[in-house]
């Protein structure tokens, strides 16, 4: 708990005494999301942390925002006694990991993207159909709370049917559609930690709303002021966060390397790679 009594639900896993990387989660997933990259973690010696973000499981919820999950992140070093650390971010956790390395390049010595989503409506010209649209424009009018509620009541189609199934059955419903390459990753183990974090995090709806405002609306960092080293990893054939975003990032973030990974989806460019991922980060990090 922090000292304001909000609740912040964390995870660890990986080296105890590793160097630490500090995993900001998937949208709509909560801290469990981490226990994926476990094995790798204690393979390449990290300390992986990770914490469910306002709204997300039994994480007491915030407004929306990307500055004040980065100072969460600070809080979260803090009471976990981390100093120095580097930061994983993956898909709709990308923003997060940016707005941590950028308040606070003291302590963060590395930033990693994983399918990292970008301000989208920026990136690319969004399609009139997309029901995000009507939403995200509450939200630029002043009303953050009708833009809420729309993406509550958008969870709620998308996952109320998915959560009354039972494990197996709703993680097939998850990746329903997804290249039969892009889910090599997801063994018996992927779909046990997938489906325990599924049903945490989306105990309520909250989270998946909040990260939808944060980062579909408009930004409250400014990716130009990440100045650590900051790895970019995406999939040429990703079609949830497309390469563009990568090239947009790139564009903006004065130390960034970027990797598009060859016929690559979603999936497979975040969680077939996660040894090539930490390895990166830890090398940041100083000897322990």
């Amino acid at each position: 708990m922090f000292p304001d009594q909000r609740v912040v639900e964390t995870w660890e896993g990986g080296a105890p005494t590793g160097r630490p990387v500090i995993f900001q989660h998937g949208t709509p997933s909560g801290r469990l999301q981490a226990a994926l990259g476990d094995a790798a973690a204690q393979r390449c010696g990290v300390r992986l942390i990770s914490f469910s973000r306002p709204g997300y499981g039994g994480s007491t919820v915030t407004a929306p925002g990307l500055a004040s999950v980065a100072r969460d992140t600070v809080r979260v070093a803090d009471g976990l006694g981390v100093g120095e650390f580097a930061v994983l971010g993956a898909s709709g956790g990308g923003p997060y990991a940016i707005a941590t390395g950028a308040a606070d390049p003291e302590r963060v010595k590395a930033v990693g993207l994983a399918g990292g989503v970008g301000p989208w409506r920026l990136i690319e010209p969004p399609d009139p159909a997309d029901p995000d649209l009507p939403l995200l424009a509450l939200a630029d009018a002043g009303d953050v709370a009708g833009a809420l509620d729309g993406f509550r009541q958008q969870g709620a189609q998308a996952f109320d049917r998915l959560l009354g199934l039972d494990d197996a059955a709703m993680v097939d419903a998850f990746f329903e559609g997804a290249p039969g390459e892009d889910l090599a990753w997801l063994d018996a183990e992927a779909r046990t930690v997938w489906a325990a974090d599924a049903r945490e995090a989306l105990a309520s709806y909250d989270g998946y709303a909040r990260d939808n405002v944060a980062w579909g609306g408009a930004w409250d960092i400014d990716p130009t002021h990440l100045t650590v080293p900051t790895w970019l990893w995406y999939g040429e054939s990703d079609r949830m966060v497309p390469a563009s975003h990568a090239r947009w990032f790139a564009d903006r973030i004065p130390h960034a390397e970027l990797t598009v990974r060859p016929g690559e989806g979603h999936g497979s460019t975040i969680f077939g790679h996660w040894d090539e991922m930490l390895s990166a980060l830890g090398t940041a990090l100083p000897g322990l």
